[in-house]
């Protein structure tokens, strides 16, 4: 029987697991990249113990993928689909944005079990769904129906200009733009953006773990930038879910935000900008929003589930 070796490669860490088809993948292995010496090792450390079966491979790579290469935005790591086969012995090799992967996950979560509840509403049974997350960079995907299945949307949603809801965040936006050029959503809402926002906030230097513990002893400092940080990403979150039509739902991913609570998340403007569209709030009321509390086992999963599309079309 053909098994899924399955990668999410991310800026920071690579997690593999294994899955048969239909199923929900094993227990996940995670590696710091630092300590790998390419994209495909992880893979190959755990082909090498299976050399005799039968193993489809697919990875979820943090960067645009384009012919089957891909090389990772915040990484410098290249890797090929070819390459990849051959390296790992791979009977077929598949290389999948990693927001594409957490996309075609969104069907598969039991939202009870996989995710915690920010806003509640009615979803609409069928229709289009939203991700986006802010970790090492921003991730953007979306999930929309086709004649048979679904639709997964490939785009580098992270790198649209970031706009401003108010003066304060024109200024923000002005100060920053000063220094990059072009201020893309990725520049201000992701880990190293994090640390971005808050020193042009308060003129001090500090990593995103910092800052997020520093909220949760409630630093003024802390929340401050946080607050700013979550009002910028509700906004964004909406406009994403208005241009996708994304009514069945949308899901908030990436690495930074499960360090901070749910309550703490639901108590901010995140949700109040998510809703402020004018006239088109009542478009979004309905739609629920969550929180995918594991977004690298999300990945995982909606490989799989990539994998069992390829295979019983």
């Amino acid at each position: 029987m053909t098994r899924y070796l399955l990668a999410d490669i991310g800026g920071t860490h690579t997690r593999v697991a294994e899955a048969v088809p239909g199923e929900p993948p094993g227990p996940v292995t995670q590696y710091r990249n630092r300590d790998l010496a390419g994209p495909s090792e992880a893979l190959q450390r755990h082909r090498t113990g299976h050399a005799d079966e039968d193993w489809w491979v697919a990875a979820a790579v943090a960067g645009p993928v384009a012919q089957g290469e891909v090389r990772l935005t915040n990484l410098g790591w290249q890797l090929e689909v070819g390459e990849l086969a051959c390296r790992t012995g791979a009977a077929r090799a598949e290389l999948v944005n990693d927001y594409q992967a957490l996309a075609r996950a969104l069907p598969e979560l039991d939202p009870a079990a996989h995710c915690t509840v920010l806003r509640s509403g009615t979803p609409a049974s069928g229709g289009a769904m939203a991700v986006l997350g802010p970790g090492t960079g921003l991730g953007v995907s979306g999930l929309v129906p086709a004649v048979r299945g679904w639709g997964v949307i490939a785009g580098e949603g992270g790198h649209v200009t970031l706009a401003a809801a108010d003066e304060t965040e024109a200024t923000l936006l002005g100060a920053l733009r000063g220094e990059l050029g072009h201020v893309s959503a990725e520049a201000v809402l992701s880990g190293p953006g994090l640390s971005r926002l808050h020193r042009v906030l308060h003129g001090v230097e500090a990593a995103p773990e910092a800052i997020t513990a520093a909220d949760g002893e409630a630093d003024p400092a802390a929340r401050e930038t946080i607050d700013r940080f979550l009002a910028l990403l509700g906004g964004t979150a909406g406009n994403l879910a208005l241009t996708l039509g994304a009514r069945a739902g949308v899901f908030l991913a990436g690495g930074l935000l499960p360090r901070l609570s749910a309550s703490r998340l639901a108590d901010s403007p995140l949700l109040e900008r998510f809703l402020a569209k004018g006239r088109f709030r009542s478009y979004l009321e309905p739609v629920p929003v969550w929180r995918i509390d594991d977004p690298a086992a999300a990945a995982l999963l909606g490989l799989r589930a990539w994998l069992d599309d390829l295979r019983y079309p």
